[in-house]
């Protein structure tokens, strides 16, 4: 048998020592990349007027925008974030199974996101992206993200490895019109949520 030494610094995509990322690849075999889909915006801000968002500000495909603003408005000292736009999907790298997935509502201000995000945008320009949360929060690709993770304290899940995930040919196929749909149900989501937070801010408690 032949037996091949390779040193640290030449491991790649396939040549791997984590066998997290086997476990991985072993359950996502078949479909397009995602990162054939998506770029990752790494623009960097050091915010001023933008709203701090956490990952905790993320889940499930909502983002808690108003819990953003309150958080922000009591931050001091302020390291540089990434920046966020409106229509991109947000990811939290850290613990998988938090869930911490959403969708930047077109309306939304100028953000500032957490380095824990990875910032999903469209590869090409006005392509809706709303139709990938609920991919990312199914469960077959929660398990490959958890399987994916890497590290003790705070497991992440490495770049790459998201890149890796294949997407069903079917769901590419007819992303625009679950776009729709998902952008649907989010938008219920969110007019639901002003209406009680309004409610909850006109309302007083009984003496």
């Amino acid at each position: 048998m032949k037996q091949v030494i390779r040193t640290l610094a030449s491991l790649g995509d396939e040549l791997v020592l984590a066998p997290e990322r086997w476990l991985a690849a072993a359950g996502n075999a078949e479909g397009v990349p995602l990162g054939d889909l998506v770029t990752e915006r790494r623009d960097r801000v050091l915010p001023t007027t933008e709203i701090v968002v956490d990952v905790t500000h993320a889940r499930d495909g909502y983002l808690d925008l108003a819990a953003a603003r309150r958080a922000s408005s009591e931050a001091g000292a302020r390291s540089a974030k990434k920046r966020g736009e409106a229509n991109d999907v947000i990811v939290s790298r850290l613990r998988p199974y938090l869930r911490q997935v959403a969708l930047v509502p077109s309306d939304a201000p100028p953000l500032a996101l957490s380095t824990e995000f990875y910032v999903l945008a469209p590869r090409e320009d006005g392509e809706d992206l709303a139709w990938l949360v609920p991919y990312l929060l199914s469960a077959a690709t929660q398990s490959v993200l958890a399987a994916a993770q890497e590290g003790g304290h705070h497991p992440r899940v490495p770049q790459a490895s998201l890149f890796a995930l294949k997407v069903p040919e079917a769901l590419v196929a007819n992303r625009a019109a679950l776009a729709k749909r998902a952008r649907a149900a989010l938008d219920d989501l969110y007019g639901a949520m002003d209406r009680w937070t309004a409610l909850l801010h006109t309302q007083q408690l009984p003496r």
